[in-house]
């Protein structure tokens, strides 16, 4: 029975560890969620909304009314003096239209701050993504380079052991050793690249510097891109800052009709009392209405100042419309370029490459294979290898810099990374 409850404890055990090792991996959409959720500008951009709908709710409310009060004397001729007296209670008004004028611009900055909101998001979803794909690959570099690194030092130390003494096994060793210094060189550039990436994921997910980060696949599919008409299209409907433009305009020209109406100013209407003693007792009521007489100030300096602040409004969407089509542009050429570049290496590229390092590694130390050789196989791959993943990174930061224009993704499938492992 001891025995019984002893097995079953450790495969508890065993399970647990397992899934701890399991939990422990991230992925990128993983990493993007918390990002969502310790980003401090994702606060900023939501107290931004809060402060527009408070904005929303004083537009609509109305001014407090007015009590005005006066109190004096009254002295008339053979008569006694007397107090006299008056009271006032005005309320003002918008003219007609002018509250939902002003209305429809608080709703034009609610919605303008929850598009800002959206974009933040967005961009920092396609950011960490980006990151992401960028700490896998270099980690992959990295690793390259150890593995050659490794092979290197452990077939100088048994050279050392063996060492006949002859000239020939002498020069091969300061061969390998001098390798061994270059790969040092490469190891530490990759390691260093790696470590870079790394810690600005941590930093914008809201981790420590230094934390360990374990990715699984991030998403690194390469589909084909669509037209540059197409994404033009699909941009003009989803890219942020175009929309924010657009909502610029529309907001300007509500300024403008708003600006054009307060020319007539506010109109005031109330009840009033007034009063005296002077000679007898008189009061008096009645309503009293204002309005400003437009004669001289015409508000015509604010009408154009809102007229040309709207030609500037348009000006800046034309020209995130086209700053947008020029980066679209650019963005899709370099995505194709590297696509056809990566289309030249084979599946099994990757793998034979390896195989042939570690290959290599072993025949020389059989006497097969000369140092030179074997130099020059290490070589290779590690520089076939920093071709690929190098074209790999590109591919994906321009993958990710047409998905950041449009303002959604390529593809909704995602492709895991394929890691040869070393045998």
């Amino acid at each position: 029975m001891k025995n019984l409850f002893l097995h079953m404890g450790l495969w508890l055990l065993a399970t647990a560890s397992t899934v701890h090792a399991r939990t422990s991996l991230l992925t990128s959409n993983d990493l993007a969620a918390e990002a969502l959720q310790k980003n401090p500008e994702v606060r900023f951009y939501e107290a931004e909304i809060a402060a527009a709908r408070g904005g929303r709710q004083s537009a609509a409310q109305r001014v407090n009314p007015e009590l005005s009060m006066e109190l004096g004397g009254m002295s008339l001729a053979s008569q006694k003096e007397g107090l006299v007296w008056r009271a006032q209670i005005a309320q003002v008004f918008d003219f007609p239209g002018r509250m939902a004028l002003r209305k429809a611009i608080a709703e034009r900055d609610i919605t303008l701050a929850e598009l800002g909101l959206q974009q933040f998001k967005s961009q920092l979803v396609n950011q960490v993504r980006a990151l992401s794909g960028d700490v896998v690959l270099l980690q992959r570099k990295e690793q390259a380079a150890r593995s050659v690194r490794e092979r290197l030092e452990a077939l100088i130390e048994v050279l050392v052991q063996r060492d006949a003494g002859s000239v020939s096994a002498l020069l091969e060793r300061r061969i390998l050793e001098a390798a061994l210094l270059t790969s040092d060189r490469t190891l530490t550039d990759a390691s260093k690249q790696a470590q870079e990436s790394s810690t600005a994921l941590n930093v914008l997910c809201g981790r420590p510097p230094e934390a360990a980060l374990a990715l699984v696949d991030p998403s690194t599919l390469f589909p084909q891109v669509p037209a540059l008409e197409k994404l033009k299209e699909q941009a003009a409907g989803s890219n942020f800052d175009l929309q924010q433009k657009r909502l610029q305009v529309a907001k300007q020209g509500l300024k403008v009709d708003l600006t054009k109406s307060e020319r007539w100013g506010n109109i005031s209407f109330g009840p009033y009392m007034a009063g005296q003693h002077a000679g007898g007792t008189q009061v008096e009521g009645g309503f009293a209405f204002s309005i400003p007489l437009p004669l001289w100030n015409k508000n015509k300096g604010n009408v154009a100042t809102e007229q040309a602040r709207t030609l500037q409004a348009e000006a800046l969407l034309l020209a995130t419309l086209r700053d947008l089509e020029r980066d679209l542009a650019i963005a899709r050429s370099a995505y194709l370029a590297e696509l056809a570049a990566l289309d030249h290496w084979r599946p099994e590229s990757e793998k034979q490459f390896q195989e042939a390092a570690i290959e290599a590694d072993r025949h020389f130390r059989l006497g097969a294979v000369p140092a030179a050789t074997y130099v020059e196989m290490q070589r290779g791959y590690l520089d076939a290898m920093d071709a690929l993943i190098e074209g790999r990174r590109n591919a994906w930061k321009h993958r990710m810099e047409v998905e950041r224009l449009t303002g959604a993704p390529l593809g909704q499938k995602m492709e895991p990374l394929r890691v040869a492992k070393e045998g």
